[in-house]
C-alpha cells in the first residue's frame, strides 16, 4: 500500500533518454506475396453532383432572357412573347440536362476506364509473379537434376575406376598350358 506520493515528478522535463529505453514495436515482417498498388484515385459523386447541379441551375433564366430581349418600350408583354420565353426556357432545359448527362457519363467513364486500367495491370503483375516463380521453381529443377547427373557420373567412374582395376588380371595360361602339358 502507498504511504505517499513526489507530485513534483510530473514537472520534470522528460528525459532525452526516455525513447531509448523503451521497447520499440516489432516491424512487421514483409509478406511473402508482394503488395499491388494503390488503387486508382476515382472521381467522387459528390464533385459530379456539385458539377451537373450547377450545369442544371445554368439554365435557370432562360425564360426572362428571352421575355426580356422582345420587350419593346410601350408594349406590353403578351401569350407570345411568353410562349417564345417557354421555348427558349425548354431549349435550355434540355441542354443543360444534355451536358450534365455527359458530366456524369464522363465521370463515370473515367473511373471505369481507371478501374479497368488498375485491375489489368494488377493481373498481369500476377501472371507475372507467377512466371517468374514458376521459371526459378523450373530453374531449381533442372539444378537437381544436374547434381543427380553429375552424383551419377562420380559413382560409374569410381565404379569404371574399381572394375578397371580389378580386370587387370595376370595372364596365366601359358604357364597352366605348360604345367597342365
Amino acid at each position: 500500500m502507498a504511504v505517499g506520493a513526489d507530485m513534483s515528478l510530473s514537472r520534470l522535463p522528460a528525459s532525452p533518454l526516455r525513447g531509448l529505453t523503451q521497447a520499440k514495436p516489432a516491424s512487421p515482417q514483409q509478406p511473402a506475396v508482394p503488395q499491388f498498388g494503390a488503387r486508382p484515385p476515382m472521381i467522387s459523386d459528390s464533385r459530379v453532383q456539385d458539377v451537373v447541379n450547377n450545369q442544371l441551375a445554368s439554365s435557370a433564366g432562360a425564360r426572362e432572357l428571352a421575355t426580356r430581349s422582345m420587350d419593346r418600350a410601350g408594349v406590353s408583354r403578351g401569350k407570345g412573347q411568353a410562349y417564345y420565353g417557354d421555348i427558349a426556357q425548354a431549349g435550355g432545359d434540355v441542354q443543360a440536362r444534355n451536358a450534365a448527362a455527359e458530366t456524369e457519363m464522363g465521370a463515370a467513364s473515367a473511373n471505369a476506364s481507371a478501374q479497368a486500367a488498375y485491375d489489368s495491370a494488377m493481373r498481369n503483375e500476377q501472371l507475372t509473379n507467377a512466371g517468374l516463380l514458376e521459371s526459378m521453381r523450373n530453374a531449381e529443377a533442372r539444378e537437381r537434376m544436374a547434381k543427380m547427373g553429375w552424383q551419377q557420373d562420380l559413382y560409374e567412374a569410381t565404379r569404371r575406376g574399381q572394375f578397371g582395376l580389378d580386370q587387370y588380371q595376370l595372364d596365366f595360361t601359358p604357364l597352366l598350358s605348360g604345367l597342365l602339358r
